[in-house]
């Protein structure tokens, strides 16, 4: 007689072993709630965090550190142009107050025997000149253009002067036209004797030569004091003294 056992067991399921289902994805701001499956998704996370490819680093752009000098070191760009032009000033300032107090040495400067020549040596050196120009339109003469030649030496003198000169020029004028006369006067040299900013006493040489009627009569040099006086039409000859 048979006996019937217990039948056969159904096999174990694995350890481990669940059964697959659909993984609910997540809903972005929806939070879990007591119902909601809870999942241990920390393996697959890993596995995605391995597979996903990483980043390309950023480009990194060095910054370079320029020395920069302390500003309390060197003061502003425009104080110190500002210093260097009033220094400027100061020294022109200076250099002309003290060429005015060589030159005039006071405020109204006075010719003396001590000191005869109170002006600058430009101002002086212009006033010679004119007066040796002048000195020689005076001294020559022509009798072909006797008149002429009156007219251009009183254009170069005081009205004063101018008078006076007229008046002798028109006594010999005869005498002068008649006998041919003609005299010429050149420059041997010159220079100052007293100056002052109005009025100048130059000493000049002349080489005269006269001539009558063709024939040479005399040729001499002659040391002239010619004075000249600042006009506002320029230096004009106030006086003239042979010595």
């Amino acid at each position: 007689m048979s006996v019937s056992g217990p039948g056969p067991r159904p096999p174990k399921r694995p350890l481990g072993a669940r059964t697959p289902t659909a993984r609910p994805r997540k809903v972005a701001g929806r939070t879990s709630g007591a119902d909601d499956p809870v999942f241990d998704d920390s393996a697959e996370d890993s596995a995605e965090d391995v597979t996903q490819e990483a980043p390309e680093p950023e480009a990194r752009h060095e910054h370079v550190e320029w020395p920069v000098e302390d500003e309390q070191e060197r003061p502003p760009p425009s104080r110190r142009t500002t210093g260097l032009l009033v220094a400027l000033v100061v020294l022109l300032a200076a250099v002309t107050a003290g060429e005015a107090f060589y030159v005039y040495g006071q405020d109204d400067p006075v010719v003396s025997a001590k000191r005869p020549v109170v002006t600058g040596k430009v101002a002086a050196t212009s006033a010679v000149d004119a007066a040796a120009r002048s000195a020689v339109d005076i001294v020559s003469s022509s009798f072909r253009t006797y008149d002429e030649q009156v007219d251009l030496a009183a254009s170069k003198m005081t009205d004063s002067f101018a008078e006076e000169f007229r008046q002798t020029k028109a006594e010999i004028r005869e005498d002068f036209i008649a006998q041919k006369t003609e005299v010429t006067a050149e420059v041997a040299a010159q220079g100052v004797v007293q100056a002052s900013p109005e009025q100048v006493v130059a000493l000049v040489f002349l080489d005269q030569s006269t001539t009558k009627a063709g024939t040479d009569l005399n040729v001499a040099q002659y040391k002239i004091l010619v004075t000249v006086v600042r006009t506002e039409g320029g230096w004009l000859v106030s006086q003239m003294e042979t010595i």
